[in-house]
């Protein structure tokens, strides 16, 4: 499959009450016809509720101070649905569980613009100059892309994007571009040329550095002038991050698509964790990748792909032409350890503009993969075990004593336990551990329980990522 260059929307849904009726679950013809906010006593909020046989009760919220710690209670949607549910068993006495009076009671509302918009102050397009010779001639050209603020700095702000965003195949000479610009969402505009013929932002546009990146992986870091993103816009901000996603959970891509300004694409996640092929410069490669059908396009490549509350779950970066349907984003756990690498070892050693891995020395495979459904969450995940099949003398796993079948249940990184699961995890892991850093393994033997002691990762186990 060729590099596609394509970018994502997003799009949030928020839990609304609906109007309490009649249910042959509850011994009562009585229902709940309205919330509605009453008056205020300090930071005591109160709400009368009306039934429809004329009676009415009070609900009492408490809240913080100056928004900080609660809401504001200006209105009734600062009320939640568990206070409700609390209420309403203290006026009835049912024995309802919070479930059925979900489902009894409670719509969705699938009005997401709050969610939605505030992710937009995150949310960039990207141009990247390039030369390309056409006919003989070299001509002025932009790479078109998208790309979301990760982290925000007194000094700088850092910009998440696609690699191939940022390496143009079919650049005459130089084909990593290292200097380009961003326009905010909102304050969207297009590079232009002075009389010299040099390439200009506008006074909307900021002007961006390459961190560093990484082609294996399909990312790269971006950097910008703080001061000069707030001068645009000071309402800024970085993008919130969720590592947690299921199938079937309605997703919103956000990007610059076509080049024509960014947008919003709504879909679903297909599968959680899928294999997408990119040529990014004339080599095949394999991407683990979140499969969507949010749709994208060309220009949408290093856009967000965000889930209902409007949180980042992952960047889109590559489609099936010939599917419309069958889209791609490197998931977040990916693009937060890629872009910390790189950050991290750029600020140490100012000219490296890559990460590295922690390798454990062991070679590894999967078995008794199977899909598990709690009943209780609504949801389901893949389960797989991770089993060892040989280790290298003087690695990580020969220190932890790992042996031939053992399988790897978790990984501890500086005190932080991740359940290996499904064996992309522990890339996951590795991709944050730096030398120095301490790290135990889980495992299980014969079916009992184990843990390797604590080992110190040294600079001899780690490499750098492509």
């Amino acid at each position: 499959m060729k590099k596609k260059i394509l970018a994502t929307t997003l799009a949030i849904a928020t839990l609304s009450l609906g109007v309490f009726s009649g249910c042959n679950l509850l011994q009562t013809t009585t229902s709940v016809t309205s919330i509605e906010f009453s008056h205020s006593e300090g930071l005591v909020d109160i709400y009368t509720i009306t039934y429809s046989d004329g009676t009415t009760s009070q609900l009492t919220v408490t809240n913080g101070r100056n928004g900080t710690d609660g809401k504001d209670g200006s209105d009734a949607q600062d009320v939640t649905a568990e206070d409700v549910y609390n209420t309403y068993k203290q006026i009835y006495g049912e024995e309802l569980t919070f479930k059925q009076f979900c489902e009894l009671y409670l719509t969705v509302d699938n009005d997401n613009t709050a969610a939605f918009n505030s992710a937009l102050c995150s949310c960039v397009k990207v141009y990247m100059p390039y030369t390309k010779r056409e006919y003989g001639r070299l001509v002025q050209k932009n790479s078109l892309g998208s790309g979301v603020i990760y982290k925000m700095e007194e000094d700088y702000t850092y910009i998440l994007t696609n690699y191939h965003v940022v390496f143009i195949d079919e650049a005459y000479g130089e084909k990593l571009r290292t200097h380009g610009g961003i326009y905010l969402y909102g304050s969207e505009s297009e590079p232009g040329l002075d009389e010299n013929n040099t390439i200009v932002y506008g006074s909307l546009g900021v002007e961006c550095d390459y961190v560093g990146g990484s082609i294996d992986y399909d990312v790269a870091v971006l950097k910008v002038n703080t001061a000069d993103v707030l001068e645009v816009n000071p309402q800024a901000a970085p993008v919130k991050i969720s590592y947690d996603f299921t199938v079937g959970e309605e997703t919103y891509a956000v990007g610059n698509a076509d080049g024509k300004g960014i947008c919003v694409t709504k879909g679903v996640v297909s599968v959680d964790s899928d294999i997408a092929v990119l040529d990014i410069d004339g080599t095949e490669r394999e991407y683990r990748s979140i499969r969507t059908d949010t749709a994208i396009t060309h220009g949408n490549s290093g856009g967000g792909l965000f889930n209902m509350q409007g949180e980042l779950i992952g960047l889109n970066n590559a489609g099936r032409e010939d599917i419309t349907f069958m889209n791609y984003a490197i998931p977040a756990s990916v693009l937060t350890a890629v872009g910390d690498g790189i950050m991290y070892y750029n600020a140490a050693f100012v000219t490296v503009k890559y990460t590295k891995i922690t390798r454990l020395g062991v070679t590894i495979t999967t078995k008794n993969s199977r899909y598990v459904y709690d009943t209780a969450t609504g949801k389901g995940d893949i389960l797989e075990e991770t089993v060892v099949l040989e280790t290298s003398a003087g690695s990580l796993s020969a220190l932890a004593g790992l042996k031939k079948d053992d399988i790897i249940t978790s990984l501890t990184l500086n005190g932080k336990t991740t359940e290996i699961t499904r064996q992309f995890k522990i890339t996951d892991v590795l991709l944050n551990a730096r030398a120095g850093d301490k790290i135990k393994i889980g495992y299980t033997r014969g079916g009992v329980a184990a843990q390797s002691s604590e080992l110190t990762v040294r600079a001899q186990d780690t490499e750098k990522v492509d």
